[in-house]
């Protein structure tokens, strides 16, 4: 069994109680905890599918910070899942832009959104994207 359709089933359940307001986000965040939870094994044509659909995310949000820093964060944990090295560095860079414009757009915002992971409510922020992109900056200079 593809491990695809199991991870936007997961993403469809986790999301189907989020505010209509906040649904970009909410996706975007099941989806990363799917990929998160669900990601081991996954073939190079899983990992772009799944990046893909990361791309839709951020087509239909592009300027929304929390959808950015979400996608973002789950093409990393692609990356550390795609055993091809072409895949796992275009996956890091791609995140690096999103942290970049996250980090542009989120200028002087300090609110939190609240997405619903697993049942419980968490709260999403945008105070750590510096650190993240330094993370991440360190990991592509390291992976060469």
């Amino acid at each position: 069994m593809k491990l695809l359709p199991v991870l936007l089933a997961a993403g469809l359940v986790a999301c189907s109680t989020a505010p209509a307001d906040n649904a970009a986000v909410q996706k975007t965040a099941s989806l990363m905890v799917s990929i998160g939870q669900h990601g081991e094994g996954m073939s190079t044509v899983d990992i772009a599918d799944l990046s893909g659909e990361l791309d839709q995310h951020v087509a239909a949000s592009p300027d929304d910070p929390y959808v950015l820093k979400l996608a973002a964060q789950s093409r990393r944990a692609l990356s550390d899942l795609s055993q091809d090295r072409e895949q796992r560095v275009a996956l890091r860079h791609a995140a690096l832009a999103e942290l970049d414009k996250a980090i542009k757009l989120a200028a002087g915002t300090s609110t939190s959104r609240v997405v619903t992971l697993n049942g419980q409510e968490t709260e999403i922020d945008l105070k750590d994207l510096r650190d993240l992109r330094a993370q991440l900056s360190h990991q592509v200079q390291t992976d060469r």
